[in-house]
């Protein structure tokens, strides 16, 4: 198989150079992005603390909120594809559902995220990061790749999109697995390959910039766990199931959501939305600070001290319902944190049950967490891979490879059999229907000529990033051939697609097969 890949390295060097670069400046672009959030964070919770001190500055406090907010609209205006949780958008453009302004997207995403982070939005910044990845493989693509390497472009904006997770959540190994499992839901080693080197680039760009004193905090920094005996496994099995039925609602109640919010959006204008939304958050921040910012500090919250049951469920509520009808709304966040924080929440309740009622000691207490939010975000995102991968390399579970295996799989199973639509998909089709405004896909079936100098020569057809709703449903060789799997020049292939936008996908077929005749 790779033998077969690196068979053409005239064709191969440029996309391993590109992966590179692409590596290198999604680097130094997430990283600058990370020091900004964590800067604009920190302020926000220092001047949530300074009005919880003084309650005069309360109405002025609503109302800085709400300048915000009407900002932050209006901002958006600007580039659509910045509304909304990055991750679902980013995985929109690399499957070619939705266009994607590489360059309006690295200056306006970062401002819009910034302005959700000082005002407490429980969104999270690991979103943006994917998106901004994913706007330089874009931007790399068509600034270094030339003409003749354009087939190249979602593989690159793969790439960068797998540097921006590795990079806003400290996990590689993770980031490669989230790429095959979620961004693409297919295996292929070309992606591999190009996500890979595009994953190591930047890491050694971060440990280049850290010797200039240029460091991110890690997204959490937690110590290898004591694994828990077998006769406890009962423990990750109950965690699992209530993480996959919570999941089931939480899915449920998006829906409801999005549904009520569509509906609004086309009573009230979103200028109006933003700044009621952004007051709304800011008052709730005021009186429950957790209920409020992305979840990083929930987290490890949780997962170092004990809550009360009744208060645990109240935090999930509220954080819950803030955390839809800001998605749903479009504003700029991510949604990866908060999924976390919401395992951490079950985890916690689960935790403190089980040790109250003396079926455990206090000592798993931490690890009880992390299968809650390793079960939960399997569940609700439908990558249990990625989420024991996660749970492995960033939480700490080396040594509980079998519980998180449990606990997540048995969520899973839970959410896969109810025959709900996965969390992320609904995210990414309430996007579709919000750009294309009820406009009806056309279908054409078109008979396609692989012309000399082409991208497809030299692959196989499942190696193609194909456009989205494409599918080939023939391939006729034009010539015998020694390796039959390889598309050659003079081929013939027949494809049938449903899209709006006929003159993108058009577009994206020359790039792949060469201009129709």
């Amino acid at each position: 198989m790779i033998k077969q890949i690196f068979k053409n390295s005239k064709n191969i060097l440029p996309y391993i150079g590109l992966s590179i670069l692409t590596g290198v400046f999604s680097a130094i672009l997430v990283t600058g992005f990370k020091l900004a959030a964590e800067f604009i964070i920190h302020s926000s919770v220092s001047l949530y603390n300074f009005v919880r001190s003084n309650h005069i500055y309360i109405p002025i406090m609503i109302v800085i909120a709400a300048i915000i907010g009407y900002i932050s609209s209006c901002i958006l205006k600007i580039c659509h594809s910045c509304r909304g949780g990055g991750i679902p958008t980013s995985i929109a453009a690399l499957r070619g559902i939705i266009t994607f302004k590489w360059f309006i997207s690295i200056i306006v995403l970062p401002i819009s995220a910034l302005l959700t982070f000082f005002c407490g939005i429980p969104l999270g910044t690991e979103g943006p990061c994917v998106q901004m990845g994913t706007a330089v493989g874009d931007g790399v693509a068509k600034c270094f790749g030339g003409k003749r390497n354009q087939g190249w472009r979602r593989y690159l904006m793969t790439g960068g999109a797998t540097a921006g997770f590795s990079i806003a959540t400290s996990s590689p190994i993770t980031s490669i697995i989230f790429s095959i499992e979620e961004l693409h839901k297919r295996f292929s080693p070309i992606l591999v390959i190009g996500a890979s080197i595009s994953v190591a680039s930047a890491q050694i760009t971060v440990k280049f910039l850290s010797l200039f004193g240029i460091n991110t905090n890690r997204l959490f920094d937690i110590p290898n766990l004591p694994s828990i005996s077998g006769k406890s496994l009962f423990i990750p099995l109950i965690t699992g199931i209530i993480c996959g039925v919570a999941s089931l609602i939480f899915t449920l109640l998006y829906h409801y959501i999005d549904e009520f919010i569509h509906f609004i959006n086309k009573k009230i204008p979103i200028k109006l939305i933003f700044p009621i939304l952004f007051s709304i958050v800011a008052l709730t921040g005021f009186f429950i600070s957790d209920a409020t910012g992305t979840g990083h500090s929930l987290v490890e919250k949780l997962l170092h001290t004990q809550s009360l049951w009744y208060t645990l469920i109240l935090l999930f509520v509220i954080r819950t319902v803030c955390t839809m009808i800001a998605n749903t709304s479009g504003v700029t966040g991510g949604l990866f944190l908060p999924t976390l924080a919401f395992g951490a929440i079950l985890g916690s309740l689960c935790a403190t049950v089980i040790i109250n009622l003396n079926l455990i000691n206090s000592e798993s207490y931490m690890l009880i967490v992390i299968l809650g939010i390793s079960a939960f975000l399997g569940a609700t995102s439908r990558i249990p891979i990625t989420a024991c991968v996660f749970a492995i390399e960033a939480l700490g579970g080396i040594n509980n490879v079998l519980p998180i295996i449990v606990s997540t799989v048995v969520a899973y199973l839970i959410v896969e059999f109810s025959g709900l639509e996965d969390f992320t998909d609904s995210v990414i089709n309430a996007k579709i229907r919000s750009i294309n405004k009820g406009k009806e896909p056309e279908s054409k079936i078109l008979s396609l000529t692989v012309k000399p100098d082409s991208f497809a020569i030299g692959k196989k057809i499942s190696e193609i990033l194909w456009p989205v709703s494409c599918s080939v449903i023939s391939f006729k060789r034009s010539r015998k051939s020694a390796d039959n799997s390889l598309i050659e020049v003079g081929d013939m292939i027949t494809i049938c697609y449903q899209i709006n936008d006929s003159t993108a996908i058009n577009d994206e077929l020359t790039i792949l097969v060469g201009e129709q005749s």
